[in-house]
């Protein structure tokens, strides 16, 4: 359990606002204190910030739990410019299992070396163990880095991801939960980010989106493509449901349910969706990420 102030929060809590610390580093690869994340997280000595050009960065710091590698979520880039940037056909890497995201994996390569180097400095064992966490972009990075960091002999105690897209298909999805079968995903009522790669059962969710002003026909056309691809989640989903729901979390909800909640959350905003998309997806207090996962302290409630 991690400790904000003299408040015990959960390792989920700790281990998502760890995530919400990562957009603390800039582009480029100076960090700031991200409120209300950094009030909820005693990292010491200060968390180690490591970038990879302008997009790509990881936090690696010392909590009371372990030691959290963060990866931060996309940054200044236009939702549809990346959602299209996710419809990528993953690809073989040697070391890893299947096929996987390259985008996601370039991303990974460009900081690992050292993020490899600032976990050992921190002297990682049993009494010190490693988690590794993303939001967004970040949680589609974590699966492949948590790999990464085990064939460097770097043993992981347990990945939890916030709002991830697929990291790879299916056969990556099973070699890694033969590493890691306490994967944790928390993927929020109304969130697309999730959904996407398309899976193969993901046609619905095409039907839906070629709706959607300045998203339509070339995202639908792009998950269409991305199907064949065979993308699959990985580990054991929790899904915040929404707020008429009180944010209950369940476990493992069929897609086709994730979708029409996702549809059914967009419909009354249709003309405008990029807010609505935003205010599902987005790590802020009020949010459901934020208030099913977080005790209201976190936030000063």
């Amino acid at each position: 359990m991690g400790a904000m102030g003299s408040i015990a929060i959960s390792l989920n809590a700790t281990l998502m606002c760890a995530g919400g610390t990562a957009y603390g580093i800039s582009e480029t690869g100076v960090y700031a204190s991200m409120k209300p994340f950094n009030d909820a997280i005693a990292y010491a000595p200060d968390p180690v910030p490591v970038c990879g050009g302008l997009i790509n960065a990881c936090l690696v710091g010392q909590t009371s739990d372990g030691i959290i590698v963060a990866f931060r979520g996309t940054v200044a880039k236009d939702w549809k410019d990346w959602l299209q940037d996710c419809m990528i056909e993953p690809v073989v890497v040697p070391g890893l299992p299947g096929r996987v995201h390259k985008g996601f994996y370039d991303a990974v390569n460009s900081v690992m070396d050292r993020v490899i180097a600032a976990v050992r400095a921190l002297k990682p064992s049993a009494a010190n163990p490693v988690y590794v966490t993303g939001h967004s972009k970040g949680g589609g990075m974590a699966p492949i880095a948590a790999l990464l960091l085990k064939n460097a002999g770097i043993d992981v105690r347990q990945v939890v991801t916030f709002a991830a897209p697929k990291s790879g298909n299916v056969e990556f999805k099973n070699g890694y939960e033969a590493v890691f079968n306490n994967h944790l995903r928390f993927e929020n009522y109304g969130d697309l980010v999730p959904l996407v790669p398309a899976s193969a059962s993901s046609g619905a969710l095409g039907r839906i989106i070629e709706r959607i002003p300045n998203l339509g026909p070339e995202l639908r056309d792009s998950l269409a493509q991305a199907a064949a691809w065979n993308y699959a989640p990985v580990g054991t989903q929790k899904f915040i449901e929404s707020p008429g729901r009180k944010y209950e979390v369940r476990t493992n909800v069929p897609e086709i349910e994730q979708v029409t909640d996702f549809v059914f959350n967009l419909a009354p905003h249709i003309g405008q969706p990029i807010p609505t998309l935003t205010e599902a997806h987005v790590l802020v207090c009020g949010k459901g990420y934020m208030t099913a996962v977080c005790p209201p302290s976190v936030c000063g409630a």
